[in-house]
């Protein structure tokens, strides 16, 4: 119910939490995932931006670049996100993991935490990689989408960097055909 209020209040993300989720199943499946994690990587990839629904609109909207400030409200939906499923802590703890953690990188420039590597939970790895194709593959507020296989490239040339490298090659692999994406929810 909650992701559907934010996708209300951002047009430019309808659909986008339902296809992280399915992204991120089809990838943690690559990557051999399977039972209870596998439901909190779908849950999790639902839920990855419920923070957003307290940033502002015109914010969210923004039809031009952030500045730093505005740039400063976006990441606080990481933190926020997570207090507000707090309460699916102890029976869902990768969610959170994902949640707070989808928009770290393996080199240390990524936020909340700045956290570097394996130090970046593997279930947040997944979504990073997932939610950022998306973000690459659909229309924005500030710009025009690119097609799969520049967004597969793009992933490609940060992975390592950006992005875990297997989970990129899992991702490619449960997804072998650009032309087949986006896929549509």
């Amino acid at each position: 119910m909650a992701v559907r209020m934010l996708e209300k209040k951002d047009s430019y993300t309808r659909g986008h939490s339902q296809r992280v989720s399915r992204y991120a199943v089809r990838t943690a499946v690559a990557l051999g995932v399977s039972g209870n994690m596998l439901d909190q990587i779908r849950l999790g990839g639902e839920l990855h931006d419920i923070g957003k629904i307290g940033t502002r609109d015109s914010v969210l909207q923004k039809p031009g670049p952030l500045t730093p400030g505005e740039f400063e409200e976006i990441k606080k939906h990481v933190t926020e996100g997570e207090e507000i499923l707090e309460p699916l802590r102890r029976e869902n703890p990768f969610v959170l993991q994902i949640v707070r953690s989808h928009h770290e990188r393996l080199d240390g420039s990524g936020f909340p935490d700045g956290l570097r590597g394996e130090a970046i939970p593997f279930v947040a790895r997944i979504v990073a990689v997932v939610d950022a194709f998306d973000a690459m593959t659909t229309n924005r507020s500030y710009r025009v989408p690119r097609s799969a296989g520049q967004a597969f490239d793009e992933l490609r040339r940060f992975a390592g960097v950006q992005f875990d490298s297997e989970v990129v090659s899992a991702f490619q692999k449960a997804f072998p055909d650009p032309e087949k994406l986006p896929i549509t929810v």
